[in-house]
Order: C-alpha cells, then structure tokens, then sequence
C-alpha cells in the first residue's frame, strides 16, 4: 500500500462522535511542531474536529504567527524542544503578551513539572509524546474555551 492510499479514518479510527462534536469552537489552535510528520498529523486530526490550526515549526515562526493572528489563537500547542528556543520560553512569552492563554505542553520528555510551573498563568496541561488521537483531541478540546 502506498502513503497515498491512507485516509485520515485509517490514521484516526478511534475518534469517538462525540469527541468530534465538542470540538466545534471558536478560535485556532497554534501548533508548534519542529517534526514535519507529527505537525501534519496534528494538523490534520484536529481540522477533522473543526478545529481551525495555525502551524509554526519553531519559536521565530511562532511568534510570528501569534502576533498577526493573536484574536484567533485560542490555545497553543507547544513541543518542549524546538530548534532555536525552549517550549517553556516560548509559552512564557505567549503568556506575557496574552496573559491565560490556555497552554498545552507536548514532549517525549517527563515535563509534568514545567505544566506545574506555567499553571498558575491560565488552563496549562501536559501531553506525552506518542500520543493517541483521542487523547489529543481530548485534551484540546478541554482547554479550548466553550464557546457562546
């Protein structure tokens, strides 16, 4: 079979109908994912809920993405290790020009401590890589503000 035959349902089997229908939200997602591979899936699992993605490969493209589309962005999706800067100073800095931003914080890496950490700042969780589809879309949805 060739990569071209697979479909997002063989991707994304177990996402359940409702997990769908409560991501139906206002505002974007900032993804920030340095892995080409991961960010596509990503991207393409959460636009399956109606979720709407901004993608940033690493902190500069970021930040650039939060400053023009800052109304939009109603949480941002962070991996700790990106190529020219941390995750928790990226989120540090999300944080301090949109203070509550709610944070979701993926790595590899143990990094329950630093969702500890940024806590305080707004809705913070943390997301172990590898990660199942539902469970991102789970964690996402719980972070994203309801909406009306």
């Amino acid at each position: 079979m060739t990569p071209a035959m697979f479909s997002s349902a063989a991707l994304f089997p177990s996402l359940e109908p409702e997990a769908a229908n409560s991501a139906l939200r206002d505002g974007a997602v900032l993804v920030v994912e340095d892995e080409d591979s991961l960010a596509d899936l990503l991207h393409h699992l959460l636009l399956r809920v109606k979720i709407r993605v901004l993608r940033a490969a690493d902190g500069a493209q970021a930040r650039q993405l939060f400053a023009k589309h800052r109304a939009a962005i109603a949480l941002a999706l962070v991996d700790c290790h990106l190529p020219d800067m941390g995750g928790a100073e990226l989120c540090q800095e999300l944080r301090a020009v949109a203070p509550g931003l709610p944070l979701l914080i993926t790595s590899g890496r143990d990094q329950r401590a630093l969702a500890a950490t940024l806590a305080p700042g707004g809705p913070t969780a943390f997301l172990p890589k590898p990660y199942m589809p539902g469970e991102v879309v789970r964690r996402v949805t719980a972070l994203l503000p309801a909406t009306g």
